[in-house]
């Protein structure tokens, strides 16, 4: 799932800025980063200016498009292989879920 949507983003412009943080988000999902790769990004992200309004909505669009590349494989997935729907199920709540909370935080 995650490198469906890791190929599928690689077919389309993205700022280096939002390139790198979402590679890194989407390898934080299936536990492909450590500690110390999480207080680098942290010092990193730390040092950058505020986004401007528009960089903000232009980088919640490019998350909701990486979401909605999860689910769309896992329908996918889901359709051809029926003893595995249920766990199929669980993964695609979660990543709604994940939505959900990361839209949220920007908006408080």
């Amino acid at each position: 799932m995650v490198n469906y949507a890791l190929a599928e983003l690689d077919k389309i412009y993205l700022p280096k800025k939002f390139r790198k943080q979402l590679i890194f988000d989407l390898h934080a999902q299936i536990n492909e980063t450590s500690i110390e790769d999480f207080l680098r990004e942290l010092k990193k992200s730390i040092k950058q200016p505020e986004l401007t309004p528009e960089e903000h909505e232009f980088r919640d669009e490019i998350y909701r498009y990486a979401f909605r590349l999860e689910r769309n494989y896992l329908g996918q997935i889901a359709q051809k292989e029926q003893e595995y729907r249920s766990g199929f199920l669980t993964l695609y709540r979660e990543i709604l879920l994940a939505e959900v909370l990361y839209l949220h935080s920007d908006e408080e």
